[in-house]
C-alpha cells in the first residue's frame, strides 16, 4: 500500500505534494505559502491509499486549519476536537470536511492520478491516514494499516 498526497491550490485545482511536505507541515516544521498577501488559513487536503499497482483504493478529504500558513498545537487540538462525537456530530464534520472542493473534483483528481474517473469509484472518507495519526500519536504510515481491507 502506498500513501499520496495532494491539495487544492488558490486557483482550485488539485496538484500532487510530497510526503515529505505534508509530514513537515502536520509536524510543523514547515509552512503552507499563499500565493497572494493574505495569509494561509486554511489547506485542502486530499490523502488517497493505493495499491501496489498505484491504483486508488480509498480517498480522504480533509480541511487542514491553518496559522499563517502553520498547523500549530492548536490547530491540531481543533481538528481533533472536531472529530470528537460530543463536540461536532458526525453530520457537522461531514458537511465541514466536504464542502467547498472543486465541482470537477473526481475529473481533477483522475487526472493527477492518470487514471480514468470509473476508477475512482473507491471509498470516500474523511481525514484519513493523517487524522488517525494524529489521535494515535503514531505516524500516518503506521495508520495507515487501519485502512488496509
Amino acid at each position: 500500500m502506498k500513501l499520496r498526497y495532494f491539495l487544492v491550490d488558490a486557483n482550485g485545482q488539485i496538484r500532487k505534494v510530497s510526503q515529505s511536505a505534508v509530514l513537515g507541515l502536520w509536524h510543523g516544521q514547515r509552512r503552507a505559502h499563499a500565493t497572494g498577501p493574505t495569509p494561509v488559513t486554511e489547506m485542502r487536503l486530499v490523502s488517497v491509499v493505493c495499491d501496489d499497482h498505484l491504483l486508488a483504493t480509498k480517498v480522504f478529504l480533509l480541511r487542514l486549519p491553518l496559522t499563517n500558513g502553520w498547523f500549530t498545537p492548536e490547530n491540531r487540538l481543533a481538528l481533533e476536537l472536531f472529530f470528537r462525537q460530543e463536540c461536532v456530530t458526525a453530520e457537522e464534520a461531514l458537511q465541514h470536511h466536504t464542502e467547498g472542493w472543486p465541482s470537477d473534483f473526481f475529473r481533477q483528481l483522475a487526472v493527477v492520478l492518470d487514471v480514468s474517473v470509473a476508477s475512482l469509484q473507491v471509498p470516500l472518507g474523511i481525514g484519513g491516514p493523517l487524522l488517525m495519526a494524529a489521535s494515535l500519536r503514531t505516524t500516518p504510515r503506521q495508520a495507515l494499516r487501519y485502512f488496509v481491507d
